[in-house]
C-alpha cells in the first residue's frame, strides 16, 4: 500500500512538472509575443504619426506658398498696369477678394497708407500686423485676432514687400497684406486614422498655439505650458522638449498629463525662413493598448492550441519516457518471469519423465509402480495449476478478465472446496476446520468457479506451509444490508508465518519468500486471488507473524438471491445410483491421436462401442450414416483440422433427424476459459470437459445422459 501511494505521489508529481513545464513555455513565449506586439504597434503608431505629421506639414506649407504666390502675382498685375490710378487698382483689389479664399486684402503705399478690398483707407498704424509688415522686411505670415465690430474672428495674415515701389497714378505701392480664416490651415490637419484619439497642432517657438484640430481641447492657448507639470517616460523631459523647439529640431516624446498619456511628435514648420512655427501631433497611447489588445484577443485562439500542442508533445515525451522505462522494467520482468516459469514448469516435467523411468525399470513390481504413479498425480496436478496461474494472470493483464454472476449457493460451494482439499490435509495429518454456519443468506449473485479459485488457492498455501499435525480454518460469515450479504471470508493457519519485510511485496506477481527450501508454487496464487476479490467489489487483506501462522480475510459484497432451484453447483450433487457405461455407442473425434487413444482405451475398459473420427467432418459424417439413436454420447474436441467441434455441433444440431437435437454432446477442448465455455455451450454442446482431461470428472459428466433417458 505504502509503494502505492509512492507511486501515486510520483505521477502527480510528474504531472505537475508536466504542467510548470507546459505553462512556463506557453508562458514565456506569450510574454516575448505580448511584447513584440507592443514594439510592432509602437513602431507603426511612431511611423504613422510621422507620415500625418508630414501630410500636414506638406499641406500647410503648400497652402502658404499658395497664398504668397497670389500675393506675388497681384502685385506683378497691378506693376503691368502702369497707366492705372489707385482707385482703378482698390475696385480691381475688391473683385480679387471676392472670387479668392482671402477675407479681405489690403495695398500697402510708400506713404504709409493702407487700401483694403472694402474700399477702406487706413494708416499703417491703425493696422495691427503693422510691426509684423515693417520688421520682416519681407514675406511673413502671422496669426491675428480681429475683435472690431465690422470683423471678428482668427485669421492668418499673410504678408509680401516689394524690392522696388510700384507706382500707381500718385501712389507708390510697397506691398500687399491678405487675412485668410485660421480654419482653412485646421482643415489640411486630420486625424481619422486614430479614431478621434489624436490632435493636430500649429503653434510658435513660444508654444501659443496658432491653430488646432477638432480633437485638441484646452484652456490654455499654450501648448508648451501643461507640459510643465507633465511626467515623461524613456528618458524625456520638458526641458528638452523646450530647447529642441527653440533650436528649430523634430522631436519624439511619450509622457502622461492628467491621467491621460500620449505620444507626441514636434516637427519644425520653418519654411524658408519665414516663420518660427511647430507642427505637434499628439495620439494618446490608449490607441497603442487597443492595438495590441485587438491582436492579443485574435492571437488567443492560436495560444490555446499552441497550449494544447505543447501540453500533448510535452505528454508525449513524458510517456515515450515512461514507455522506456516500462519496456526497460518489461524485459526485467519478463526475464524473471520466464526464469520462474522455467523452473516451475520443469520441476514437475522433470519428476514425470523421472518417474516414467522408474516405472519403465519397475514394470513387475506393482507397489512401487502405484507409488510412482501417485508421485506423477501430484507433479501433473503441479504442472497444471502452473499453467492455469499463467493463463490467468495473462488474462488479467490483457484486461481480458472477465467475472460471470449467476445464482448460487455458498454452502454448496464451501463444501466442494472441502472435498478439493481434504486429501491433502489428510495426507499430511493436517486438521481442517470449515465453519460456515454464520451464513444468513447462502443464495447470493456470484461467480462460484472464481470464488473457489480463491480459497483453493489460499487454503493451497495453507496446506503448503503448515507441518504435519497442524491446523487450518476456513470461516465464512455474512453481514446483511438490504439486499446485500456482505461475506466475510477468513483462511488461518498454524504455519510457518511470513516476515514483515515479504508481507509489503507478497501481492506482487512471482513473489515467494524463498528462506523455505520446500516450496512449491508461482508466486501468482496472492497476486490472482487480491485481483479476483477487487474484481468482484471486495478488498483482502492478510496477517502474519513468523513461527505462529497467517490469517487471510476477504470481503465480498454478494448481491442477495432467492432459492430458485437453478443456483450453480460444480461438485456431483445428484444423488448416486447405479448405472454403467457399459454397452454405451460413443462417437469420439479427436484429432491428436495419442488423446484419441486415451480416451477410446478408457472407454473400452468401461464397456462401451467406441467410433473414431480424426476431425469435424468425420464425425458429422458418422453420424449423418448412423441410424437414429445409434449413437448414446458424442465426444467432440474442438481445434480439429477440416471442420472445427463448433461447427461439427451446429452442423449435427440442424440435421433433420429426431436425434439431431437431443443427443448428448460434451466438448473435450485445452479452452479452458469462461468464454470459451459459453461459445462451446452457444454453438449446441451440453458440457465441457477442459484438457489436460480429469477422467473421473469426465466419466462423471458422461453418466448424465441417463438424465435424458429418463426424459425420453
Amino acid at each position: 500500500m505504502h509503494k502505492r501511494m509512492e507511486k501515486i505521489v510520483r505521477r502527480w508529481w510528474a504531472w505537475a512538472l508536466i504542467l510548470l513545464i507546459s505553462f512556463t513555455v506557453l508562458g514565456g513565449g506569450y510574454w516575448l509575443y505580448y511584447q513584440s506586439i507592443e514594439r510592432a504597434v509602437y513602431s507603426t503608431t511612431l511611423s504613422f504619426m510621422e507620415q500625418i505629421a508630414d501630410h500636414d506639414h506638406l499641406n500647410i506649407v503648400n497652402q502658404i506658398d499658395s497664398k504668397r504666390e497670389y500675393l506675388r502675382s497681384l502685385l506683378k498685375r497691378i506693376e503691368a498696369a502702369r497707366d492705372s490710378q489707385i482707385e482703378d487698382v482698390i475696385y480691381t483689389l475688391g473683385v480679387e477678394a471676392s472670387t479668392t479664399s482671402f477675407d479681405i486684402l489690403y495695398l500697402i503705399t510708400s506713404d504709409g497708407m493702407v487700401y483694403s478690398s472694402s474700399y477702406l483707407m487706413s494708416t499703417m498704424q491703425d493696422m495691427p500686423w503693422a510691426d509684423e509688415f515693417q520688421q520682416t522686411g519681407g514675406d511673413f505670415v502671422t496669426r491675428y485676432d480681429e475683435v472690431s465690430r465690422e470683423r471678428w474672428g482668427e485669421y492668418l495674415v499673410y504678408g509680401v514687400q516689394l524690392a522696388e515701389p510700384v507706382s500707381c497714378g500718385s501712389k507708390k505701392i510697397i506691398g500687399a497684406v491678405g487675412l485668410v480664416s485660421i480654419e482653412e490651415i485646421g482643415d489640411q490637419m486630420k486625424l481619422e486614422s486614430f479614431d478621434g484619439k489624436g490632435a493636430a497642432v500649429v503653434m510658435q517657438k513660444s508654444g501659443d498655439i496658432i491653430t488646432a484640430s477638432q480633437q485638441y481641447n484646452t484652456t490654455d492657448n499654450n501648448f508648451l505650458n501643461p507640459l510643465k507639470d507633465a511626467k515623461f517616460k524613456n528618458g524625456g523631459s520638458f526641458e528638452a522638449c523646450r530647447q529642441a523647439v527653440e533650436r528649430g529640431e523634430s522631436l519624439f516624446a511619450e509622457y502622461s498629463l492628467d491621467s491621460s498619456s500620449y505620444y507626441t511628435l514636434f516637427q519644425s514648420l520653418d519654411h524658408h525662413g519665414g516663420n518660427d512655427w511647430y507642427l505637434v501631433v499628439r495620439v494618446s497611447t490608449q490607441v497603442t493598448v487597443e492595438q495590441v489588445r485587438t491582436l492579443i484577443n485574435r492571437s488567443l485562439p492560436f495560444f490555446f492550441v499552441l497550449g494544447i500542442l505543447i501540453l500533448s508533445i510535452t505528454y508525449f515525451f513524458y510517456r515515450s519516457m515512461n514507455s522506456v522505462k516500462v519496456a526497460r522494467a518489461s524485459e526485467q520482468a519478463k526475464s524473471a518471469f520466464l526464469a520462474n516459469m522455467s523452473h516451475e514448469i520443469r520441476t514437475p516435467l522433470n519428476g514425470i519423465v523421472g518417474l516414467q523411468y522408474l516405472m519403465r525399470q519397475n514394470l513387475d513390481d506393482k507397489e512401487k509402480l502405484k507409488s510412482y504413479l501417485k508421485k506423477a498425480e501430484v507433479s501433473t496436478s503441479f504442472l497444471q495449476s502452473v499453467i492455469t496461474d499463467v493463463l490467468d494472470m495473462s488474462k488479467i493483464e490483457s484486461g481480458q478478465l472477465e467475472i460471470y454472476a449467476k445464482e448460487m449457493d455458498l454452502t454448496a460451494v464451501i463444501e466442494e472446496v472441502k472435498i478439493l482439499l481434504e486429501n491433502q490435509t489428510d495426507q499430511k495429518g493436517l486438521k481442517f476446520h470449515i465453519d460456515y454456519r454464520k451464513l444468513p443468506e447462502p443464495f447470493v449473485r456470484g461467480d462460484a468457479l472464481r470464488i473457489k479459485q480463491i480459497l483453493t488457492n489460499l487454503l493451497g498455501n495453507a496446506v503448503k506451509f503448515t507441518p504435519d499435525g497442524g491446523e487450518i480454518t476456513l470461516s465464512v460469515s455474512q453481514e446483511i444490508s438490504g439486499e446485500t450479504a456482505d461475506t466475510i471470508f477468513q483462511v488461518a493457519d498454524t504455519g510457518c508465518g511470513m516476515s514483515q519485510e515479504f508481507l509489503e511485496r507478497i501481492w506482487l506477481p512471482f513473489e515467494q519468500e524463498r528462506r523455505i527450501a520446500s516450496q512449491k508454487g508461482t508466486g501468482l496464487g496472492t497476486t490472482l486471488s487480491k485481483t479476483l476479490v477487487e474484481k468482484m467489489g471486495g478488498a483482502i487483506s492478510v496477517e502474519s507473524k513468523l513461527g505462529e501462522g497467517t490469517v487471510f480475510t476477504f470481503h465480498i459484497p454478494f448481491p442477495v438471491a432467492k432459492p430458485s432451484g437453478e443456483a450453480e453447483l460444480t461438485g456431483e450433487t445428484a444423488e448416486e445410483t447405479e448405472w454403467s457405461l457399459s454397452g454405451k455407442r460413443i462417437l469420439a473425434a479427436e484429432d491428436n491421436e495419442i488423446n484419441r487413444m486415451i480416451i477410446v482405451s478408457i472407454l473400452e475398459d468401461q464397456g462401451c462401442e467406441l467410433t473414431e473420427a480424426c476431425d469435424g467432418q468425420q464425425a458429422l459424417t458418422a453420424f449423418e450414416n448412423s441410424t437414429p439413436d445409434y449413437f448414446d454420447l458424442i465426444l467432440m474436441d474442438i481445434q480439429m483440422p477440416v471442420m472445427n467441434g463448433y461447427e461439427a455441433t451446429r452442423r449435427i444440431r440442424s440435421l433433420n433427424r429426431p436425434d439431431a437435437a437431443r443427443i448428448p454432446i460434451i466438448a473435450m477442448t485445452a479452452n479452458a476459459f469462461r468464454e470459451d465455455i459459453e461459445m462451446a455451450l452457444a454453438a449446441g454442446i451440453d458440457d465441457v470437459a477442459t484438457k489436460p482431461l480429469d477422467i473421473k470428472l469426465l466419466l462423471n459428466k458422461m453418466k448424465q445422459i441417463r438424465k435424458r433417458e429418463d426424459v425420453t
